[in-house]
């Protein structure tokens, strides 16, 4: 089992948590201000984990979307606490992306993008966004900057704890691998009375010329960037890096 079929449980969500509902609002209302669809639009959310964006982007942008995820855990909390009449949660893989529709946009949010072991079944995710989408359709890529990480998280705190509440805390492990290029997070969790509990990923930072490379060679071309939802430049201080791009082929 890889990691994140281990990591994205109910338990996962309980423990480590995740943006605060007004950061989640700012980044809804960025998305929609960038892709302006309309009411004929059709959106796919890829990885659209429990639902949160999914959920605040349709408040603001009246259009059909699809969140797909593969969490078993994640589609069940999306359909209980974030459906809408426009929304419809699917379980899927990012890599094998079976849909008979065709949308004028996707979007892969919250560094959702980079999971896998070899670039060529990450580069796999990008070709079927390509093939999903229309001619002309847009595909809004939301990436943790490695810079940032490695400055801000690898530098700074590479080892720390935090409180997460009464007589529970997290010890919390950040590392980059600098020949393969990935971020590497463990995290343990102790809480008085329960058994320790162990949370990790790993996932590949793409730079941006190499995100460029990869876009291009699969149909893409760039035609805006930000450092964060803000939409500051993107430098090597920012937050975010932030794609928009366009299919200007089929592959």
């Amino acid at each position: 089992m890889e990691w994140y079929e281990k990591l994205y449980t109910k338990e996962y969500i309980n423990l480590c948590g995740f943006a605060i509902p007004e950061q989640t609002k700012i980044e809804a209302n960025f998305v929609a201000d960038v892709l302006e669809l309309n009411s004929q639009s059709a959106l796919l959310d890829l990885c659209c984990g429990f639902g949160r964006h999914t959920f605040e982007i349709a408040k603001r942008i009246n259009c059909r979307i699809v969140g797909l995820d593969l969490s078993d855990d994640f589609l069940a909390l999306a359909k209980k606490k974030y459906s809408a009449p426009t929304i419809q949660y699917v379980k899927g893989d990012m890599k094998n992306i079976q849909s008979k529709l065709r949308f004028d946009a996707v979007i892969n949010l919250f560094t959702s993008f980079g999971f896998f072991p070899s670039d060529e079944e990450n580069e796999k995710v990008i070709k079927e966004v390509n093939k999903v989408l229309k001619e002309k359709g847009l595909f809004l890529l939301d990436y943790e900057n490695k810079f940032h990480f490695v400055f801000n998280d690898v530098l700074n705190k590479e080892h720390h704890w935090e409180k997460l509440g009464k007589n529970k805390y997290c010890i919390i492990k950040n590392e980059y691998d600098m020949v393969k290029e990935r971020e590497i997070f463990s995290a343990k969790i102790i809480e008085k009375g329960k058994d320790e509990v162990n949370i990790s990923y790993n996932i590949r930072l793409y730079s941006l010329p190499e995100l460029q490379n990869m876009l291009e060679r699969n149909g893409f071309e760039i035609i805006n960037c930000w450092g964060d939802f803000d939409k500051t430049d993107y430098s090597v201080k920012s937050r975010r890096l932030i794609t928009l791009s366009r299919k200007i082929k089929n592959i």
